[in-house]
């Protein structure tokens, strides 16, 4: 797997357009690529809005007595006993 970034994703959105265009790939897969690509556009937003909730506790915890702090649950194993 590639690495990818929004750059990267874009490209893909549009080529895959592209290929729907040219008949090249059917509608179902291309609702299944614009499905996949959605998912991760949510995680871009995600990690972009977690990094502005990490600086605006920061910026809480220097202005204030109080220490508000972020559970980091992203590093611990996953568990997945039900």
């Amino acid at each position: 797997m590639q690495p990818l970034n929004s750059k990267s994703l874009l490209a893909f959105v549009f080529g895959q357009m592209e290929k729907l265009d040219n008949k090249e790939i059917s509608i179902e897969e291309a609702k299944a690529q614009a499905s996949l690509a959605k998912q991760a556009n949510n995680l871009f937003k995600y990690e972009l809005e977690r990094a502005k909730t990490m600086m605006d506790i920061s910026e809480f915890n220097k202005n204030s007595s109080s220490k508000i702090e972020l559970r980091e649950i992203e590093s611990k194993k996953f568990d997945n006993t039900i």
